[in-house]
């Protein structure tokens, strides 16, 4: 295996695993007690290969709960189909900027999805997810780069900071730091392909803007962009940044088409606040130019 990876690849989930997912969606009585016992006894320490679409592969920790493993090709569907179907007539090649991006399951799905896309460069401040990241980004069948960096509009160092409602991995946020273990990077600072539209995904719990405003050189210059960022219900009231403010920052580089995944039929208005129009908790926002 890669450096940092200690686990062994098998080809289907643990049947304990299985089994205890069933139990749980049939109502029956030690689903999750058998999975959290056995979890915590090392019994899922393994990593599951995921054949996806177009022979792509990705491997997904067992060990670990972010994952539903009996569902992985359900993972953010709504959103995938979406791009999938507008990226899919581009007449530029596209290269995609996964931002927090885990372990790579996004920009795994993406391009298998997406046979557009010709680069992936993907960012995971996390150092226990960035081993991972690397592993499964060399599997891709396109040029790849993983970083382990976060991704803001400064470039200095940082930590990750966590919520007091959730301690999860998924929900910290990087917050500047003089002597912070963590790099963080402008997007502008990259040096992309000039003949290549932006794909630019963006899970950064709560600091979608930041990041905007750190890739304005790229996303004014490429041939076209398409952002797509979190609308979390949580984060706006910690941040107190609405999703509108970084929906109108982008729809004044260029003319856009702004849709929800979740909510493809319900056009958003850039002049409310987001959550008035929309009422649940999270949604994925998509911004395409036009």
């Amino acid at each position: 295996m890669d450096a940092g990876i200690d686990y062994r690849v098998v080809e289907s989930s643990p049947w304990l695993l299985r089994l205890a997912y069933l139990m749980q969606r049939k109502g029956i009585r030690g689903g999750y007690y058998l999975e959290n016992t056995a979890r915590s006894r090392g019994w899922f320490d393994v990593l599951v290969r995921t054949t996806l679409p177009r022979g792509i592969k990705i491997d997904i920790p067992a060990y670990k709960d972010a994952y539903d493993l009996s569902r992985i090709d359900e993972y953010e569907r709504d959103l995938v189909q979406l791009l999938a179907s507008r990226l899919g007539g581009q007449k530029s090649p596209l290269v995609l900027l996964d931002c927090g991006a885990d372990l790579g399951l996004f920009s795994a799905l993406l391009v298998s999805s997406c046979s557009r896309i010709r680069k992936v460069i993907a960012f995971e401040p996390n150092r226990g997810s960035f081993p991972l990241l690397k592993h499964n980004l060399e599997m891709l069948p396109v040029l790849a780069e993983a970083k382990n960096a976060a991704v803001a509009d400064f470039n200095g160092r940082g930590e990750l900071s966590y919520p007091p409602h959730d301690a999860h991995d998924h929900a910290a946020f990087i917050v500047p730091a003089e002597e912070g273990t963590i790099p963080v990077t402008r997007l502008d600072e990259l040096k992309l392909p000039k003949d290549h539209a932006v794909v630019l995904k963006i899970d950064v719990e709560g600091g979608e803007l930041s990041v905007i405003r750190g890739a304005l050189e790229i996303l004014s210059s490429c041939p076209g962009f398409t952002v797509v960022f979190e609308a979390h219900r949580d984060q706006v009231k910690r941040t107190g940044i609405d999703p509108m403010e970084i929906v109108s920052l982008l729809t004044g580089l260029r003319s856009c088409h702004v849709m929800v995944a979740e909510e493809p039929r319900i056009a958003p208005d850039v002049a409310r606040p987001f959550f008035e129009q929309y009422p649940g908790r999270i949604y994925n926002i998509c911004v395409f130019s036009e």
